[in-house]
């Protein structure tokens, strides 16, 4: 009987094994990690946003520069990832840092919806490194802006989580995995700009989000989000559900309050669809943020972007 319960707990505690989530593949001797944002220890998973990594910058020059830029297209731009390592850490950890890019937006699948940048080498130290990778300007293409994905790859420091199709879920569980997704504009009075934003499905199968915009710092003159004609139609056929917003044109909606959001967008499976932001003003305006998001119906965070508006350097 004592025998039988033994084989029976036994077996039990191999399915929870299986099925527990891992605290981490590394000891925190010989962990290294990438923040996902300002308040990111290197825990796993990670709280907070994913996606404008402190520790990854894209500079015009191969000198590290203070706030991160905008890639210009056509020449060579320097990309600055900074390689921590916990308290207590021992010894240097050597591994591979990869660099990806991708058009702007969230949903981004891994690992189709990424393209190779290039590879660093590294070995690093318990005070921590930073590491340059050189963009080159075939690899920059426009006119966008674009996300960049970081990938510290070690045998002596493996990812916790096997990586599947959703990016946001990868960087969220594994510390050795960082996005940075911002773009910078500046809005002159009577000169309206517009950017892009891809709407994508990191999934194989057709899905529902939903779309939020958030004016963490309210912009002194209009904000509009143009869905386009399919994906406006495909949200009008699932309900026309939103919050925060004025419709002002066939398409497009005006953001209305700091809190924005349209539900009930239904997306293929692998599919990304581009939308557009407009950001215009009849006024000198000031320095403004806004993020905008996707989540799934469960309200799990996909990605998305933050544009920093007449942001000083």
């Amino acid at each position: 009987m004592k025998a039988k319960l033994a084989t029976v707990l036994a077996g039990l505690l191999a399915v929870a094994t299986l099925v527990a989530p891992a605290v981490s593949a590394t000891t925190f001797q010989r962990d290294v990690f990438v923040r996902d944002n300002v308040g990111d220890i290197g825990n796993e998973p990670s709280a907070g946003s994913i996606y404008y990594s402190p520790d990854i910058k894209v500079c015009s020059t191969p000198v590290l520069c203070a706030v991160s830029q905008n890639p210009v297209v056509g020449v060579n731009n320097y990309v600055f990832v900074t390689l921590r390592r916990k308290p207590g850490a021992i010894g240097f950890v050597d591994g591979n840092l990869h660099l990806y890019r991708s058009n702007l937006g969230g949903g981004t699948a891994w690992p189709g919806g990424w393209t190779y940048i290039g590879t660093a080498g590294s070995s690093v130290p318990v005070g921590g490194t930073t590491v340059m990778i050189t963009w080159p300007g075939w690899n920059v293409p426009g006119p966008a802006h674009f996300c960049l994905l970081a990938r510290w790859v070690s045998n002596a420091d493996p990812m916790t989580f096997a990586e599947g199709a959703n990016t946001q879920l990868n960087a969220q569980r594994n510390n050795n995995i960082a996005w940075r997704n911002v773009d910078s504009v500046r809005v002159r009075p009577f000169a309206p700009v517009r950017v892009p934003y891809t709407i994508g499905n990191p999934e194989r199968v057709d899905a529902r989000q939903n779309l939020i915009l958030e004016q963490h710092r309210p912009f002194d003159g209009t904000t509009t989000i143009d869905l386009g004609q399919e994906l406006t139609a495909r949200w009008k056929a699932a309900g026309g559900r939103a919050v925060g917003v004025k419709q002002v044109g066939e398409t497009q909606f005006q953001i209305v309050d700091t809190k924005a959001r349209f539900d009930g967008l239904v997306l293929k499976a692998d599919e990304r669809i581009e939308t557009a932001l407009t950001f215009a003003t009849d006024k000198e305006a000031g320095p403004a943020e806004l993020h905008v998001r996707q989540t799934d119906v469960q309200g799990t965070d996909l990605g998305g972007a933050q544009y920093l508006i007449n942001e000083k350097d």
